[in-house]
């Protein structure tokens, strides 16, 4: 068996650099684009995080909605007046914007796994209020939407529209 010279083992092991070089930069596009992509997401929901906080303001309607137990989960929004049903839903999409964002921010991989837990957690007590659950359903991208219809279904508060 004839062994190899030099000159081929030197280009042997330029070809193999060549390659992980490709191999490398491949992996540092696919990030960067993740990141970019993840900034992307992150710039849309302040844009409509920003609009919600807006029409809160300093309202002091919107401490007395808290101070009287709505932001909660147990009181239904059918019980205020106009003005304060307007304050709740901004309030309510806010929320709703936030943890979607953090969904989706875990969906590309950019939230570890301990916080994503405790975002599951909130969009399940959410998600289980029947009066908030229509504001997630016109909200919810197709991939939150598959995930909504992955978790329990049952109200703990409220009643499920048919």
């Amino acid at each position: 068996m004839k062994t190899p010279d030099s000159n081929t083992l030197i280009q042997l092991l330029g070809l193999i650099g060549v390659a992980a070089s490709l191999v490398f930069v491949g992996l540092e596009l696919r990030q960067s684009q993740q990141i970019a992509i993840a900034g992307q997401i992150q710039a849309r929901n302040e844009a409509f995080l920003d609009l919600y906080v807006g029409m809160i303001g300093e309202e002091t309607l919107g401490r007395s909605l808290a101070a009287d137990g709505y932001m909660g989960q147990t009181l239904s929004p059918s019980e205020l007046g106009s003005e304060e049903y307007d304050m709740w839903y901004a309030i309510k999409m806010w929320q709703v914007m936030s943890l979607q964002n953090a969904f989706q921010q875990y969906e590309i991989g950019l939230l570890p796994e301990s916080v994503w837990e405790q975002v599951s957690s909130r969009i399940n007590e959410q998600y289980a209020n029947c009066f908030i659950r229509p504001l997630w359903m016109n909200q919810a991208i197709p991939s939150m939407l598959e995930y909504l219809n992955s978790i329990p279904q049952e109200c703990s508060i409220g009643v499920k529209a048919d």
